[in-house]
């Protein structure tokens, strides 16, 4: 299979294992930033529900009063917004920039942002059952729905890059090179390849 491997001094390299060789290769401004991007996400998530109205703060009266009280924190809200934008760009940016590396997207960018978004869901969803009386203000309603998206998009990606397109790199390179095992000890154990029949 074409480009399934090349020979480079003694062994053979898979795509797989260049692809693992690459990590340390890769910037650390780039590792910085993908830690940066995510942890930003994440910071907009939890500041979005310090701006949930509480259904105590609902008036009767007039619309200002009515929109005013729906967002307590405006200038808290637009920061929210600021961290969550910035930090989505920056991820589908590092996502673009190095998208030919599987195995450096799926761990500095799709599993943070899975993790990070999970939290964020966790935390809107306390936030609103635990201080708001389960009342979903249209601020919660927009998190809830945001970070759900973010969590759904990124659980996807991790599936198919993960479980799809690294498995597969991995099934080339153990046909080609054997199989390989941590260990007892995580020393690496190298098992017989497999032939194809």
């Amino acid at each position: 299979m074409p480009g399934l491997h090349s020979n480079m001094g003694n062994g053979t390299q898979t795509r797989y294992v260049r692809m693992l060789l690459a990590l340390d290769d890769i910037p650390e401004l780039y590792k910085l930033l993908a830690s940066f991007f995510t942890w930003l996400l994440l910071a907009g998530f939890i500041l979005f529900p310090g701006t949930f109205a509480s259904w105590k703060d609902q008036p009767a009266g007039s619309t200002a009063n009515q929109i005013a009280a729906i967002i307590n924190n405006v200038p808290l809200l637009v920061i929210a917004w600021l961290c969550t934008g910035i930090g989505s760009c920056g991820m589908i940016w590092l996502w673009w920039r190095w998208h030919d590396n599987y195995i450096w997207i799926v761990n500095r960018i799709f599993v943070p942002g899975l993790l990070n978004s999970l939290a964020g869901v966790i935390s809107t969803l306390t936030n609103v059952y635990g201080t708001q009386g389960g009342f979903f203000s249209t601020t919660a309603e927009s998190t809830i729905i945001i970070t759900g998206v973010i969590t759904i998009i990124c659980g996807i990606l991790v599936l198919v890059y993960q479980f799809g397109m690294i498995r597969n790199l991995r099934k080339e390179h153990e046909a080609v090179v054997g199989v390989e095992k941590a260990g007892k000890y995580g020393e690496g154990v190298l098992g017989e390849a497999k032939r194809e029949v």
